[in-house]
């Protein structure tokens, strides 16, 4: 049998494990009072672009374009509310199968940008993160290629 599902928190901790070497900086942020089963990220892009990311059973949302704004709080909350009101699912507990929008990064009373992962957040942001992905990939393809083909030099 499978690990239960990760928490809201222990992603949010995924998320700054995983992406440290990809930003200039990433830290948790302590919740909101108001909404605090919502984990809440500060991150600066590569391009020093710094952003506040909320963490919701929806996805993730930019709600903030600099560290510790919650400007965009009030939208993603509004959701995140009607999905706890959804008794059906666990609490606290990513829906993979939560249909995105990714139609814009304005705010607008009915659109909120969703992303299913910090990485699909980040292409869409930042350029040189992208860039830092594509480099690490190759970097990581190049050395299984010359690994493999050691492996068939020593077998001949």
């Amino acid at each position: 049998m499978g690990s239960p599902p990760k928490t809201l928190q222990e992603i949010a901790e995924d998320i700054k494990r995983d992406i440290g070497n990809k930003v200039k900086y990433v830290a948790l942020r302590p919740a909101d009072t108001e909404f605090p089963d919502v984990p809440l990220v500060n991150l600066t892009t590569l391009e020093e672009r710094e952003l506040c990311v909320a963490i919701t059973t929806c996805g993730l949302c930019i709600i903030g374009h600099s560290h510790d704004s919650l400007d965009g709080l009030a939208h993603v909350t509004r959701d995140y509310i009607r999905d706890i009101a959804d008794s059906s699912r666990p609490r606290n507990h990513v829906k993979l199968s939560q249909q995105v929008s990714i139609a814009s990064a304005v705010y607008d009373e009915d659109i909120v940008q969703y992303y299913e992962t910090i990485y699909s957040l980040l292409d869409d942001v930042s350029p040189m993160y992208r860039e830092a992905f594509c480099s690490e990939l190759s970097d990581k393809l190049l050395l299984l290629q010359r690994s493999q083909e050691q492996n068939m030099n020593t077998r001949a």
